[in-house]
């Protein structure tokens, strides 16, 4: 017995040996080679039943080596599939109790990683087949041949599973053309036989397709029956000839290239002699004073009583927006038939030339056409949806000053109703104010205005009694800020010399550039003559306006505090008066007539010992000058001559004196470059002894 055990050991240990060798062959052939010593093992068993625990461990750690030779899930490759194939061929023949001893979690993982690896291979080629399909797709080949690419392309698209249509790189491109193609074929389904109505002679038909299909299309006829189209116009049977039917086939092209072919069936009728007539409808909402786009209501249609025959082409005119006009219309009676959005309502529908109207009623009175005649239609919708409120506008403040264009720009230009359910709308605003009107406004002041009578929201009908449809708002022109202005007259310049009184000038006034307003009271006062000065004058730009005597022109005028003057223009630099402070103006004037010579004084003989207040009294009180005209003016004329100075004077002698500068006459100015208004005198101190024996002295 004893032997045996060894025996056993030595066998169990030279297969585990021999197949730890083996592992550094190749993976497949290390695993075939556990195989066969795995079936080695197992026959071993067979023959020795009493060693089966024993060879059924070995078995198993074997397999387990063998199972590390597969690679984990993650590096698995298709290359791996043969060594899974027999490692998964060797666990299926173990017994089930080696198979209770083994783990083949790695085997499982490994398979389920060759099995993802070999579906993935098959996405990316079913995927590469549709993407193929896709590139073929191309708006230059034929509409038909364009059609197929897509619906074909798009057929294996759909069949594909998520990972597969993840793996199509130009889906977008299909999902396009497939949006393309759709949305031509619904274009192309718009055009059916009843759609375009009953053709006449001279009918053009590619119009009367496009007419209904959108206008990024173009259609091509492609074939139409013979005789039924000729140069694009419609040939209809002579009366008494058989209508004619056919096939037309066409292409509708979108301006992006994608083509679609349509085919119907159309017939034009023969000639028929019928006496024919007009029609005029006009939409209106709640009265017919109210006007709406006739494209509010859809699928309008005259239905002929006798022969039920449907007609509905007309034109809306460009001007006239709730207006459709259909002509050749054939005489006889006929309903009118349309639909309406869902919240309106038919009113009331007018039949007959205005102030003779009577109201339509299909069995009763309906619309008769008459040969050669306008039949007119007035159709008034009226909407569940009333209106319940209109909201009040705020009060608009504005400056008493602004100008008419600019008042007309702050008025609201929309207000605010609320209808029935409680929803608020916006509706614009339009307001009548002329500008003689805005100029006999009270300013400052309050002025309440209407506005012109608004159009309420289409969905919303006035209520009943109905409210006038206008809003009034109260406009206040408050009081303006006011300050005062001094303005002075000078002649020639601003010296204090030359101030001249303010009655030189008349009719002086301030006029508010932006309100034309003109103010003109003032005060000069008693010991400034020269000086004019004007209180409470609104805030603003002003231009200032006097008129001077025939002789006299502005010489220009400052306006500024002392050293800060500015020349004052009427458009570039108006005078400006500003809340809390004074405007200053200086009027400088100057005459045509300017100062040609100023006449010398004679030489004056005093005695020499004459007393100072004598002395004065000799001095001459007046010259004469000459202006440029010729004329001889009289000048008065001052003197400076203090005591200390008379006291100084050499007696004997002679001293020179100097005037102090005099007034030219109102009516003169300096002459340029202008000249010192003084006269020098020479006064002679004489001796009673010696009149002429004297000395000469300058003061």
């Amino acid at each position: 017995m004893k032997k045996l055990v060894v025996a056993i050991v030595l066998v169990i240990s030279l297969l585990s040996n021999s197949f730890v060798g083996a592992a550094y062959a190749s993976p497949l052939e290390t695993v075939e080679k556990a195989q066969i010593q795995i079936e080695n093992a197992k026959k071993t068993s067979i023959k020795s039943p009493f060693l089966s625990s024993i060879i059924d461990q070995t078995v198993a750690k074997l397999f387990m080596a063998m199972l590390y030779v597969v690679p984990p899930a993650s590096k698995v490759e298709e290359s791996d599939e043969k060594v899974i194939k027999v490692v998964r061929a060797t666990y299926e023949k173990l017994t089930a109790k080696q198979k209770k001893l083994v783990d083949i979690t790695r085997l499982v993982d490994a398979e389920n990683a060759l099995m993802a690896l070999k579906a993935a291979k098959e996405d990316k080629k079913i995927a590469a087949k549709v993407v193929e399909l896709i590139d073929q797709i191309n708006k230059e080949s034929s509409a038909k041949q364009y059609k197929q690419a897509v619906t074909v392309a798009l057929t294996e698209y759909n069949k594909l599973t998520d990972k597969q249509k993840a793996l199509v790189t130009n889906s977008a491109k299909l999902t396009i053309e497939a949006a393309d193609l759709k949305a031509a074929e619904q274009e192309a389904a718009k055009i059916t036989p009843s759609a375009i109505g009953e053709l006449v002679e001279g009918d053009i038909l590619v119009n009367k397709i496009s007419a209904l299909i959108g206008e990024d299309y173009t259609v091509t006829l492609l074939s139409t029956p013979e005789g039924m189209v000729v140069d694009g116009k419609i040939v209809q049977p002579e009366i008494g000839q058989s209508d004619k039917s056919g096939t037309v086939v066409m292409l509708l092209t979108r301006t992006d290239g994608t083509k679609v072919e349509h085919s119907i069936e159309l017939t034009v009728k023969a000639k028929v002699n019928l006496d024919k007539g007009l029609s005029q409808i006009s939409l209106f909402k709640d009265s017919t004073s109210s006007k709406i786009d006739f494209t509010t209501i859809s699928n309008f249609a005259l239905k002929n009583k006798e022969t039920n025959k449907i007609y509905n082409v007309g034109t809306t005119p460009n001007n006239q927006k709730n207006v459709y006009q259909m002509k050749d219309l054939p005489t006889g009676t006929y309903t009118i038939e349309f639909n309406a959005p869902d919240v309106f309502q038919v009113h009331s529908i007018q039949l007959g030339d205005s102030y003779k109207e009577t109201i339509y009623d299909p069995a009763s009175n309906p619309l008769v056409i008459t040969k050669d005649k306008t039949t007119y239609v007035k159709i008034i919708l009226k909407s569940e949806i009333t209106l319940q409120e209109i909201k009040p506008l705020e009060n608009l403040t504005v400056p008493y000053d602004i100008s008419y264009d600019d008042f007309v720009a702050a008025l609201p230009k929309q207000g605010k109703i609320v209808d029935s359910r409680g929803q608020e709308h916006t509706v614009p605003l339009k307001w009548d104010v002329r500008p003689f009107q805005f100029e006999n406004y009270t300013k400052p002041g309050t002025r309440t205005l209407s506005s012109e009578f608004f159009n309420l929201p289409l969905e919303v009908s006035n209520s009943t009694p109905a409210q006038r449809l206008e809003m009034t708002i109260q406009v206040i022109f408050p009081e303006p800020e006011k300050s005062n202005s001094h303005i002075s007259l000078y002649k020639d310049s601003t010296s204090s010399m030359n101030k001249i009184d303010f009655t030189n000038i008349s009719n002086f006034s301030l006029k508010n550039k932006k309100t034309n307003k003109v103010y003109q009271v003032g005060t000069t006062p008693s010991n400034q003559k020269h000086v004019y000065q004007m209180k409470d004058i609104p805030e603003g730009s002003y231009t200032i306006h006097f008129d001077t005597s025939d002789s006299m022109s502005v010489s220009h005028i400052e306006l500024g505090e002392a050293y800060k003057e500015t020349i004052y223009n009427a458009d570039t630099n108006p005078l400006v008066i500003t809340k809390g402070k004074t405007a200053y103006v200086k009027i400088v004037v100057s005459s045509e007539v300017t100062l040609e010579t100023i006449s010398p004084l004679e030489t004056l003989t005093v005695p020499a010992d004459i007393t100072y207040d004598d002395f004065l009294a000799q001095l001459p009180k007046q010259t004469t000058i000459i202006d440029s005209d010729g004329e001889v003016h009289t000048v008065a004329i001052t003197w400076d001559v203090r005591p200390f100075q008379f006291t100084s004077y050499k007696k004997p002698g002679t001293v020179s004196l100097t005037s102090q500068f005099f007034k030219l006459p109102i009516e003169v100015s300096n002459s340029t470059p202008a000249q010192r208004l003084e006269v020098g005198l020479q006064v002679v101190f004489a001796a009673p002894d010696a009149p002429d024996a004297v000395e000469e002295e300058e003061l």
